[in-house]
């Protein structure tokens, strides 16, 4: 990842990028799999990088998994017979590694905007959702662009998501259609728009 500066002075990109899909999701209990395809990372280092943080205390094996189920939106909890991991609260150095690792992150909003940009013509860039700390919102980036080209946007999008540790919920529209949708007051606009968000990009003037 150009200018990770936490995997410079670690040494290793691959270990700053699963270090850092823990440490931004401090209260997630994440598997192999799951750690491997949000760092971007391949699954045999994946596996070595968490093992090593293991050791040094980082993280620890977690017992429990917690699944939504996606139509019902129902939590289940339950006892995870995957292997999993999730930071180690008592670890002495967490406050000082969290701290850290949110200093140094290598993407900035001005990084956002300038890889969005290569997907198309953007006009309108919104940021909401888990960039504001609230999971509950139902995007976390809103994107409107003259020439919508979703297949390159989603790439450019996941090469985003291993600098934040974990998938970009995104809703996407042509720019005549989000002049729409905030005209009519669609409901994913409001849920977006009538709480904490910030625009990065709005050739639109409408925001």
């Amino acid at each position: 990842m150009k200018g990770d500066f936490l995997g410079e002075i670690l040494g290793n990109k691959a270990r700053a990028q699963v270090l850092r899909v823990f440490v931004l999701n401090p209260n997630e209990v994440i598997t192999l799999v799951n750690a491997a395809r949000r760092s971007g990372v391949s699954l045999p280092v994946t596996k070595k990088e968490i093992r090593g943080l293991e050791k040094i205390g980082i993280l620890k094996r977690s017992r429990s998994i917690t699944i939504t189920l996606p139509k019902s939106k129902r939590v289940v909890r339950g006892q995870n017979k995957i292997p999993a991991w999730a930071v180690n609260a008592d670890f002495r150095h967490l406050r000082a590694v969290t701290a850290f690792v949110h200093e140094v992150s290598p993407v900035r909003y001005d990084n956002i905007v300038g890889a969005l940009k290569k997907s198309g013509k953007v006009s309108a860039i919104i940021l909401s959702g888990t960039f504001m700390g609230d999971d509950s919102r139902p995007a976390d980036l809103v994107v409107a662009s003259d020439t919508l080209n979703e297949r390159r946007l989603e790439a450019a999008i996941k090469r985003l998501e291993p600098a934040f540790g974990r998938e970009i919920r995104y809703a996407a529209f042509s720019t005549p259609e989000f002049r729409y949708r905030l005209t009519i007051q669609d409901r994913l606009i409001r849920d977006t728009l009538d709480f904490p968000h910030l625009v990065l990009l709005d050739r639109t003037r409408l925001l």
